[in-house]
């Protein structure tokens, strides 16, 4: 079992929590299963979970932070500023939106004097950030705020028979085994088979893919999916947006250009935890907007159910 040491910001700590969740970009425009189910199963677990207002993009490190700090630590505390004010736990399922918002909470935080340049740039548009907020990633809010135990005690429909790859993404790893760890119990929890491979740690690529296309596609998501076909996988499951995005693009470009498809379909987190729950794929529109079909999926889901 993992022990809770948390990596967020402690400010706001106590007492009830609001939680305020990020969506980012990619999220509205292309996975609208992955919002609905996530909203869906914080809900069912008693959390005070809206989608925060107000925000911009999270201004993802990986890109911005290069090219100018300053920058990337103004426009990243707008939406750190704007949490604050609706005095709420800023919450990123996303990766890159949770690196981005907690690395510049943790720098405004421990170095005055960019908290200063940044309210100084700030202050051109009425705002003011002060560092009284928490950002978590939302498996920290599952594990820690929630619980395993209660999770385990929702699941009205263990997913026991179904074999799952896993891609949690780079960032998440970033600052320790921590969230990956509370991703494979609360996976687990689901009554899921976890298989293992050697893909299981490769980046998405989706930054590589901006240099090198082709080592980003055939080398990253190529190999990961192909080892999903060999290993007869049931479903990958994402959590990140941002690596949902390259899974994506990289699924159409194996198909267009090498007409390689693939049969197992990439699956959010939130979506194996709402049928865990009790939820039918239909309430949070399961098979929609998808670049591999969850038909299989649901269609083992039914014949499973038929045979209680």
């Amino acid at each position: 079992m993992i022990m809770a040491n948390s990596i967020s910001q402690t400010a706001n700590s106590g007492g009830h929590k609001k939680y305020g969740y990020f969506l980012g970009c990619v999220m509205p425009a292309k996975m609208p299963w992955a919002e609905k189910a996530t909203l869906m199963i914080s809900k069912h677990l008693g959390l005070d979970f809206e989608e925060m207002k107000e925000t911009l993009c999270c201004v993802r490190p990986g890109v911005w932070k290069a090219i100018n700090t300053d920058w990337w630590l103004t426009l990243t505390s707008q939406n750190l500023a704007n949490a604050e004010k609706q005095g709420i736990v800023l919450v990123d399922s996303c990766n890159g939106c949770w690196i981005s918002h907690y690395e510049t909470l943790k720098e405004l935080t421990e170095e005055p004097a960019k908290l200063e340049m940044v309210n100084r740039n700030l202050s051109s548009i009425g705002m003011h950030f002060s560092g009284d907020l928490k950002v978590k990633h939302f498996l920290e809010v599952l594990y820690e705020d929630v619980g395993l135990k209660k999770i385990r005690s929702n699941v009205v429909r263990p997913l026991d028979g179904f074999r799952i790859m896993r891609h949690i993404g780079c960032h998440a790893r970033k600052h320790g085994d921590k969230l990956p760890g509370y991703f494979d119990e609360i996976l687990r929890a689901t009554g899921v088979e976890i298989i293992d491979t050697p893909y299981d740690k490769t980046c998405c690529g989706l930054l590589l893919y901006f240099s090198d296309p082709h080592t980003s596609i055939f080398d990253r998501i190529g190999a990961k999916m192909s080892t999903a076909k060999e290993l007869d996988i049931d479903a990958y499951a994402i959590i990140c947006s941002g690596c949902y995005d390259q899974f994506e693009r990289a699924v159409k470009v194996l198909k267009d250009e090498r007409g390689i498809s693939f049969d197992t379909p990439i699956v959010h987190f939130s979506e194996l935890l709402a049928i865990a729950f009790g939820y039918k794929p239909d309430d949070f529109g399961m098979k929609y907007c998808r670049p591999i079909p969850t038909t299989k999926f649901i269609e083992k889901l039914a014949s499973k159910e038929g045979k209680k």
